[in-house]
């Protein structure tokens, strides 16, 4: 019998599985980066680096060429999905620490719960879908209680700088998500990463001019280490996944993915720093993976009822 379309099996939930991996364990090769590059100018190569690497895969004999309107949607997604988005987060990381941002970040569901429901006629918003956001966000704040008290006892001015980019760049992501089901889903996945790379390395790098000024970069073998594995593992091959991906599950499972990532990150801090895993943390785990099973075992047959 075949698996609803809300289902994750087989290649799919391979690809998932591998995003949620990589991506669970950048926020270690960023924490390493940034301890020798400044932000901006760090990302900016992160992504001119991945376009690189992409282009002849992105430009291999016999691909389909986009058409003017998904060239359009391509230089838009990758201004937001990649330029945008990318710069909130790096100059919020200046008045916030990374455990609110993730609690911020993980109200992505919701948003692009919002935006399918408007774009996306076939994933309407389904009080399945809208409890499994609100299990994951849950799920994140009990994890990232400490670094959420440590806020609010702390500058009001930045926590509302900091936070208010984080949760615009929830925004931005999760609309630029659904932009791409919506208007590239006949795009061959590596030359839509391709072109957004390049769209924003190419915002990116003259903001680091502007926004990083005369900071110094310490080009050591680490720094190097850490652009690479952010390059390759976590920008060319995440991406190329994560749009192969879109296609074929709906938007309440993909966007899943930040939650279960910072459930890995912190599962890594205690692995490979050795950092304590109280029972906060493992209650929210377990709140996260409840989210995603619901949200993946949702399908459009009961969207379309509303069930």
């Amino acid at each position: 019998m075949k698996s609803p379309p809300g289902h994750l099996r087989g290649r799919a939930l391979a690809v998932y599985v591998f995003l949620c991996a990589i991506w669970g364990s950048t926020w270690l090769g960023i924490k390493i980066g940034l301890q020798y590059l400044p932000p901006l100018r760090f990302a900016g190569f992160r992504m001119a680096l991945a376009c690189l690497v992409l282009a002849p895969f992105a430009f291999r004999r016999g691909g389909r060429r986009p058409t003017a309107h998904e060239r359009t949607f391509i230089v838009l997604a990758g201004f937001l999905q990649i330029g945008v988005f990318y710069a909130l987060v790096f100059i919020a990381q200046q008045w916030i620490e990374s455990g609110l941002s993730a609690l911020l970040f993980a109200t992505f569901p919701i948003c692009a719960g919002v935006f399918a429901h408007y774009l996306l006629p076939n994933e309407p918003l389904t009080r399945r879908t809208l409890t499994a956001a609100g299990m994951g966000l849950a799920g994140v704040a009990l994890m990232q209680g400490p670094a959420v008290s440590r806020a609010l006892q702390s500058d009001y001015g930045a926590l509302i700088r900091g936070g208010g980019l984080v949760f615009l760049a929830a925004i931005v992501s999760s609309f630029a998500s659904v932009l791409v089901k919506k208007h590239l889903g006949r795009v061959d996945p590596s030359l839509n990463v391709w072109g957004e790379t390049l769209v924003g390395s190419a915002f990116l790098l003259p903001l680091a001019a502007l926004v990083d000024g005369g900071k110094p970069a310490q080009w050591t073998p680490a720094a190097f280490a850490a652009l690479a594995y952010l390059a390759i593992f976590g920008t060319a091959l995440t991406f190329v996944g994560l749009f192969w991906l879109i296609k074929r599950v709906p938007i309440s499972v993909v966007s899943t993915i930040p939650l279960v990532d910072t459930l890995i990150a912190v599962m890594l801090g205690a692995v490979v720093l050795g950092e304590r895993l109280p029972g906060r943390t493992l209650a929210g785990g377990a709140l996260i993976l409840i989210g995603v099973f619901l949200a993946t075992r949702g399908s459009r047959t009961e969207a379309a009822t509303g069930a």
